[in-house]
């Protein structure tokens, strides 16, 4: 069996027993769920009838109760001031994150704070939305995609490694993974191959369509040979794309072909 590398994102339920349902559907379905290495929760944490940390748990106790290799990706992309990430990170401790999104934008001091509060957790640093498309990134940054995610990377990692000096109790950079768009991946990876990349916008020719929200875009075997560690997706492997004929399983199966496609 192929390695795992997708992240199946459980978004846009109307409440998180719909969610659930959804969930337990997927799990079924072995040759769907044989792909996944993550299951990604981001909206589904501000659900009024099961808050994220409940969410989470249930989740968390069902992969385990089947015993799949698949961990918990929080994606709230957290952005505030250092002691309202411990507040809002603490309320999750129950169930262990694998993965949590941050924002760039936080504080060196913020960021340090989640790396004491959740050690076992791999930090993923969010610089630039990918409905954000070039034009406005440099409207608005004066750069590219792919440098403007770089410099932050660069200017945060500095200062954290100023700050944290010689302790041997943190990680030595501020983050593990990157999140980016499969269009800046390649250039990422070449300038940090330390880092893991997770990268959504993945649009294999068969799910093309005209009005597609997010802007860099390009297929699974691409975004894996240009560097991905880890691909999002959803449609693409639990819908398909029946007004074109393109069934669940018949889009999965082809994206496992477009997997197997990558270089080794």
């Amino acid at each position: 069996m192929e390695k795992r590398v997708i992240i199946l994102p459980l978004d846009g339920y109307p409440s998180g027993a719909t969610l659930l349902d959804s969930f337990d559907n997927l799990l079924e379905s072995s040759n769907l769920i044989d792909m996944v290495a993550f299951i990604k929760i981001n909206d589904g944490a501000h659900n009024v009838d099961l808050g994220g940390p409940t969410l989470i748990k249930i989740i968390s106790s069902k992969l385990l109760e089947r015993k799949l290799p698949i961990g918990i990706f929080l994606d709230l992309k957290i952005y505030d001031v250092s002691s309202t990430l411990v507040n809002t990170l603490q309320k999750y401790l129950v169930s262990p994150l694998e993965i949590l999104t941050v924002s760039s934008q936080c504080s060196v001091a913020g960021i340090i704070k989640l790396r004491k509060l959740l050690p076992q957790t791999k930090l993923a640093m969010v610089s630039l939305l990918t409905d954000i498309d070039e034009c406005e990134c440099w409207a608005r940054f004066g750069k590219a995609p792919d440098k403007k995610i770089f410099d932050d990377l660069c200017s945060i990692s500095k200062i954290y490694k100023q700050k944290i000096g010689d302790s041997g109790n943190l990680p030595p950079e501020p983050f593990d993974m990157i999140v980016c768009s499969p269009r800046e991946v390649a250039y990422l990876k070449q300038k940090l191959s330390n880092y893991e990349f997770i990268v959504p916008g993945i649009r294999d020719k068969w799910m093309l369509k005209a009005d597609e929200i997010q802007k860099r875009i390009t297929g699974v075997s691409e975004a894996l040979d240009n560097g991905a560690t880890f691909v999002v997706m959803f449609t693409q492997i639990v819908k398909g794309n029946p007004e074109q004929g393109v069934s669940p399983e018949q889009s999965q199966a082809l994206t496992l072909e477009e997997i197997k496609k990558r270089k080794a």
